[in-house]
């Protein structure tokens, strides 16, 4: 009887063991293997995240480089337009007579031009005469920018004598209803004067005098 005690007692003993044996192997069991595929897609799939991650990190700084660039094309653009609104300016408003301006001389006389306003030409000629007498021619004109010349009827004439001593002793008013033009040719840089009152300076060609316009500017003229 105290044998088939002992036999059963190891009998439960070994039971026992096994059963805890089983249990360990289950606790410490490893899991599946991962397939080649899968592997793989994994990898893919953490790349995309990455790049992900880094597009979103760098779209802030392409967004203000390329606002930058917005910035910088508008200023270029605002630069040119107002450049090239002021030539525009100039060339709009620019009187033609500022190229003639300046003392023209023939024979005795001298004749002033000076510009006016936008487009208009002021003329002073002064011609001495033998006899101590100084004729003075004084007209106006808008000049025409393609032909370069100026239409006046408003011609004003005086004449004055003077005394030795360079006082005026008489000054006369002969006439305020002239006219007639003047033609620059910008070829040469002369003029002519073309009176059709009096016929004064026919067969006369006016000559830039820049001996004149150097005493001008000097005050060495009288």
């Amino acid at each position: 009887m105290k044998k088939i005690r002992s036999a059963v007692f190891v009998s439960l003993i070994v039971l026992a063991m096994t059963a805890c044996g089983s249990n360990e192997q289950v606790g410490e069991a490893s899991p599946p293997a991962q397939t080649p595929e899968a592997v793989i897609a994994a990898q893919n799939t953490d790349r995309a995240a990455e790049s992900k991650a880094e597009a979103t990190d760098s779209a802030p700084n392409a967004a203000e480089a390329s606002e930058s660039k917005a910035e910088a094309d508008r200023q270029e653009t605002g630069a040119a337009d107002l450049n090239e609104s002021s030539a525009g300016s100039d060339d709009e408003y620019q009187n033609p007579t500022m190229n003639f301006v300046g003392p023209y001389v023939a024979d005795s006389a001298e004749m002033d031009v000076s510009a006016a306003g936008k487009s208009d030409a002021e003329f002073k000629v002064e011609w001495s005469k033998e006899d101590s007498t100084v004729s003075v021619w004084t007209m106006s004109g808008e000049m025409d920018a393609d032909t370069f010349t100026v239409e006046y009827e408003n011609c004003e004439k005086t004449d004055y004598v003077y005394n030795e001593d360079g006082s005026v002793e008489s000054e006369t008013s002969v006439y305020d209803d002239g006219t007639g033009r003047i033609i620059f040719n910008p070829q040469d840089g002369t003029l002519v004067w073309e009176d059709e009152k009096e016929h004064a300076a026919d067969a006369l060609i006016f000559e830039y005098s820049y001996s004149v316009a150097e005493a001008a500017e000097t005050g060495e003229l009288g």
